[in-house]
């Protein structure tokens, strides 16, 4: 097994290997100090989908998006800091699937806890007392609570989704002005919305330490319902299995799910676009199964295929037969025009078969790729690398067409 520990944006800083026979797979897989794991430069993943769920997280096998990873299963867990909630970082530990052990979440857990008990012991002991106050006010049974100092705000849920940073502005010159010569002070206070609170605030500390304060809040009137939030993503589709979603929060993961949620959204053939090792096979099982293909659907690699071959594909195909074609790109010359007309008939019988192929514009099968505006599906470069298009029956896309091209992308690869 390995340790890791990653920074709070996702980037390894540390590993320590249990054995050395693990570390030319980390390697091979870039899992190593200075590259990074964010969701939206390596898809799901133990540290990166951590760090957006900001809890716990356990990876196995094919779940991770990168083909590299999937032989590794990893267990990673955010560190909070326990004055100012913000992660400061992720531990993790990985290890080959084949050794999986069920105490690891256990492990991860109990050493991020002693790591948030020693970032406690080393804050300021004005951070110390605010935080052990802030707790004691919520244990009373208070649900509004707000504690503050110059530099920190700790709020619970239902003060979260009534304040917003003009607020909390609005609050500090409050309590600088009310609390400035008193320990203790009740009054009413309106929010930007227009939601009016009566406040008890008490001071934190001696009058000579740096003033901070606990706030309980409590409504003069009933509620106002609580302004919308923006949402990174839609809900799941009605009647879609949980296991078929993405898992992650992060932009990349949501225009993966977005693109998945469309083009599953009618059966017919598929091109699936990116470079080798970004998930292309994955990702096309997960939309066979949002098809309801729960049972193993055949994959063909089209590097091998022989006119033959792709006779016996044809005489099978109806709109009910499913596969997946691996390599499009790389079909022999010989199987070439076989090919060609085996697509044609996908695209009019609405075969769900689905293609895989690393350039956008394959040489091969006379059909024309349209992309559906954006990425799909994270890769090595960016998550803007990939693309998922409907095959469409038609003439050749020229190479190198710029409706096809695939995006340049500015974000390096991950790596030092």
């Amino acid at each position: 097994m390995t340790i890791l520990l990653a920074s709070q944006d996702a980037t390894i800083v540390d590993r320590r290997a249990g054995q050395r026979s693990l570390l030319g797979r980390l390697d091979r897989a870039q899992v190593a100090p200075g590259f990074i794991f964010a969701e939206e430069c390596a898809g799901t993943n133990g540290i990166g989908t951590a760090l957006e769920e900001r809890k716990a997280f356990r990876v196995r096998g094919e779940e991770h998006l990168l083909e590299a990873l999937h032989p590794l299963a990893c267990v990673g867990s955010p560190i909070v800091d326990p004055v100012s909630r913000a992660v400061t970082g992720i531990v993790d530990i990985t290890c080959e699937i084949g050794d999986v052990n069920e105490l690891m979440a256990p492990l991860v857990l109990s050493a991020v806890r002693d790591i948030e008990e020693r970032l406690f012991a080393l804050s300021a002991r004005s951070e110390q007392n605010l935080l052990r106050e802030y707790m004691r006010s919520k244990r009373r049974g208070h649900a509004a609570v707000v504690a503050m100092s110059r530099d920190t705000v700790i709020a619970t849920p239902t003060v979260s989704r009534l304040m917003d940073s003009t607020d909390q502005m609005m609050i500090w010159d409050w309590i600088s002005t009310h609390l400035a010569a008193k320990d203790e002070w009740e009054g009413p206070l309106r929010f930007a919305d227009g939601i009016d609170v009566r406040v008890h605030a008490r001071r934190v500390g001696e009058s000579t330490d740096p003033l901070s304060a606990i706030l309980e809040l409590r409504p003069l009137a009933s509620p106002a319902p609580p302004r919308p939030r923006a949402r990174l993503a839609p809900a799941a589709p009605a009647g879609a299995a949980p296991a078929t979603r993405i898992a992650g929060r992060s932009l990349a993961a949501h225009r993966l799910q977005d693109r998945v949620d469309e083009i599953t959204a009618t059966v017919a053939p598929v091109l699936i676009v990116g470079e080798s090792g970004v998930g292309r096979t994955h990702l096309a099982r997960q939309i066979q199964h949002r098809w309801g293909r729960h049972d193993p659907v055949p994959s063909v690699d089209a590097s091998t295929l022989t006119p033959s071959a792709v006779a016996e594909l044809r005489a099978r195909l109806s709109g009910s037969f499913a596969c997946i074609i691996e390599h499009l790109d790389e079909v022999p010359d010989d199987a070439v025009a076989s090919t060609r007309r085996l697509l044609d008939a996908a695209v009019e019988l609405g075969a769900p078969v689905i293609a895989t192929a690393t350039s956008s514009t394959p040489t091969i099968c006379g059909i024309r790729c349209r992309p559906m505006c954006g990425a799909v599906c994270a890769s090595r470069r960016c998550a803007s690398a990939s693309k998922i298009s409907p095959i469409s029956r038609g003439s050749c896309s020229p190479p190198n067409s710029p409706t096809v091209r695939p995006r340049n992308c500015n974000r390096p690869r991950i790596g030092r």
